[in-house]
């Protein structure tokens, strides 16, 4: 069997295409190793370093209650003249030891008062003014609420 003549060009050929190739990858290897070391997440910035600001969790929006308790025809908690801002949310908390009905003027709301349970009214004091806050049925007045 006779064998076909070969020549040195493509071993050539290829050892110069090998010879080209080399530095380029030399040079990417060094590139992707110059990239800055990551820190771990849970592993403290180094002294001095300036640390990333966290991002803020949305804050609850702040919620002005008011308590008042009416029992054996007195009244306790947040009575007399309540000072508001306007623009608060707020939310009136109110018992009573005899079914009635809160009702803050002005605002027109009401809850239905269940002796010995806890009743809320909630709003945003958008209003300025003075506001009585009575148990409709018998007409004790529980406080006043000043919204400036």
């Amino acid at each position: 069997m006779t064998r076909p003549f070969v020549t040195a060009r493509p071993a050539a050929r290829t050892l110069r295409i090998a010879g080209l190739l080399g530095p380029v990858l030399a040079v990417l290897l060094v590139a992707g190793c110059a990239e800055a070391p990551r820190q771990a997440a849970d592993t403290p910035p180094p002294a001095g370093a300036a640390a990333a600001p966290s991002p803020a969790a949305p804050a609850a929006p702040a919620v002005r209650t008011v308590r008042v308790s009416y029992a054996g025809g007195t009244v306790t908690g947040d009575t007399g003249t309540v000072a508001i801002t306007r623009g608060e949310a707020v939310q009136i908390v109110v018992t009573s030891d005899v079914a009635d009905e809160a009702h803050l003027h002005g605002y027109d709301r009401e809850a239905p008062l269940t002796a010995g349970r806890p009743a809320t009214i909630a709003f945003t004091a958008n209003i300025p003014g003075e506001f009585e806050l009575e148990l409709h049925g018998s007409g004790a007045q529980l406080a006043t609420l000043q919204v400036s």
